[in-house]
């Protein structure tokens, strides 16, 4: 099922951090002001391209870079692939990736008890120096540098979870971009009136889907792009603004939703220091990804919808950030 890679189901292959996102707003909802969002952003000559590479065995497991998922894997089998990680890095300075590994899916249903001494998880991070179109096109076949790989160490005894924490250094130079992100969001607190915002929030989004509602859900979603764009600081006005015209210009998907949203088979789950929230399956059956899940009228693959929530500084309402 998802993360950050299968959530690219509109534009671009790097939106994730999130799946699709989007909730429900009135209809009569004005369109997003590309050319305000093009002045807005700041774009550099230079700045850097960050890819994480990783793979693992006999574990389910969540990366998380500055405490935000980047991937979730609850699946059968074993995988590797690559992410980008730019849109998590807000700032020059300290980083950190968080590795926390738990028991691998045999079955459908069905989790081993414990992690033991062949569970790991390996990591590659590796960065490019991009630039102007001119640049780029003199440097075609340059090399990704390696920063580091870093494997998780082997367990000496069976044990239900484990965690590890991986920091490194990313200099003015390399991110020439800063970001908001969750950095200055309202601490949430975890109590009824707060539940009932996220549940709404996630069955608003699934209307907004079922009633093709484009400009609602181009609204939800401009803010996420708008970052992530800047966090490609060396091509930051042409990612906005070709990401913004195929989101207009592209039909919505017509999907069918699976499984019920309710308190019996889904769960708050808690990131960024406690300021970013999301809501995690509790069955079985997709447990440790989105409760949204759906398959388009025309491809039987299940789709996961995963957002992360947060509330802006002064501001009472939740908005997605990734």
């Amino acid at each position: 099922m998802k993360n950050k890679p299968i959530y690219k189901i509109l534009f671009l292959a790097s939106l994730v951090g999130f799946t699709l996102q989007s909730c429900a707003q009135n209809k009569e909802d004005k369109k997003i002001d590309i050319n305000q969002m093009e002045k807005d952003i700041v774009q550099k000559e230079f700045g850097y391209n960050f890819r994480l590479e990783y793979d693992h065995n006999n574990c389910s497991y969540e990366i998380l870079i500055n405490d935000v998922p980047l991937i979730t894997f609850y699946g059968l089998g074993e995988r590797s692939t690559t992410a980008s990680i730019n849109q998590y890095l807000l700032k020059p300075g300290k980083q950190e990736i968080t590795i926390r590994m738990s028991p691998k899916k045999i079955e459908d249903t069905q989790f081993n008890k414990n992690l033991d001494s062949t569970s790991f998880v390996k990591l590659k991070l590796k960065k490019l120096k991009n630039g102007s179109p001119e640049w780029n096109l003199s440097n075609i076949n340059r090399d990704w540098e390696e920063v580091f790989v870093y494997q998780t160490p082997k367990l000496e005894k069976d044990v239900p979870f484990a965690e590890f924490k991986i920091p490194f250094e990313a200099t003015k130079d390399e991110l020439t971009w800063e970001i908001k992100g969750w950095s200055e969001s309202q601490t949430l607190v975890n109590n009824e009136a707060l539940k009932k915002e996220v549940f709404d929030f996630y069955t608003n989004f699934q209307k907004t889907i079922e009633d093709q509602n484009k400009n609602a859900y181009i609204n939800l979603l401009a803010h996420s792009i708008f970052e992530e764009a800047s966090a490609d600081s060396w091509d930051s006005k042409a990612f906005i603004k070709e990401g913004m015209e195929q989101m207009y210009n592209a039909p919505m998907p017509k999907q069918k939703f699976l499984f019920p949203i309710n308190e019996d088979t889904a769960e708050l789950k808690f990131y960024g220091d406690g300021k970013v929230v999301t809501l995690v399956s509790k069955d079985p059956r997709s447990f440790g990804y989105s409760p949204l899940v759906a398959k388009a009228e025309k491809n039987n693959f299940p789709i996961a919808y995963t957002f992360y929530l947060h509330k802006p500084k002064g501001s009472n309402k939740l908005e997605i950030i990734r």
